[in-house]
């Protein structure tokens, strides 16, 4: 039987470090907070900018969010470069 969204993001997040577990708290309260509050579409939602930026420098400031990543092997696979010609 499938899991259910919410069971499959709780089963993944029960398995990541303290640290990371309140950074996935936090991301989603951040999501919340973007969610319109009524049935108003969301192009007449109110900027929230300010709250996101305040959200996401808590989060820098822990200092682990991406701790564990090579931001150079990540580019690399993200945009699947290749080495150019006579180029190493």
């Amino acid at each position: 039987m499938t899991n259910t969204l919410p069971e499959q993001i709780l089963e993944n997040v029960t398995g990541l470090p303290q640290e990371m577990q309140q950074e996935a708290l936090d991301f989603v309260k951040m999501l919340k907070r973007q969610m319109p509050h009524n049935n108003s579409p969301p192009h007449k939602k109110s900027a929230n900018g300010e709250q996101i930026a305040e959200i996401m420098t808590q989060i820098a400031n822990r200092g682990t969010a991406f701790k564990q990543i090579d931001p150079i092997a990540w580019q690399r696979e993200v945009r699947k470069d290749r080495p150019l010609p006579d180029r190493e």
